[in-house]
């Protein structure tokens, strides 16, 4: 099984950081919270921390975990860590993704998200 950490990262007007999916694979042009696969030897955080850098520039503060989902793609089994986070320093600039924008809660069911990230946007429209 893939493990993966996904950040969900507020901005000061608690506006959310999505990410939009270039060609290729199963989620292709489909939304997502920024993030990656766990390298082995890596902590969850460490791996936000790190993915955060290389796909967009920024450093973030971790603080909780969110939630945790369990999802099967077609190619594979996949466990996704979902952490609550901010941005500490830089602007996102997307290098690996199509797009980025800053979303509020109530308008992230406007935006077509992968299949695994879909229960966590059902929760965060009721979090705000």
């Amino acid at each position: 099984m893939i493990r993966v950490s996904a950040a969900i990262i507020r901005n000061t007007d608690s506006e959310i950081l999505i990410c939009q999916r270039g060609p290729g694979g199963s989620c292709q042009f489909l939304w997502e919270f920024p993030g990656g696969k766990i390298e082995p030897g890596e902590s969850p955080e460490e791996c936000l921390v790190r993915e955060c850098l290389e796909e967009l520039e920024i450093d973030v503060d971790i603080r909780d975990l969110f939630e945790q989902v369990k999802y099967s793609y077609p190619e594979s089994d996949i466990e996704f860590m979902f952490f609550r986070a901010s941005l500490k320093k830089g602007v996102p600039i997307p290098s690996v993704h199509k797009d980025i924008k800053w979303v509020s809660p109530d308008r992230l069911k406007e935006y077509e998200f992968c299949p695994a990230d879909v229960y966590v946007v059902e929760k965060l429209t009721k979090d705000k």
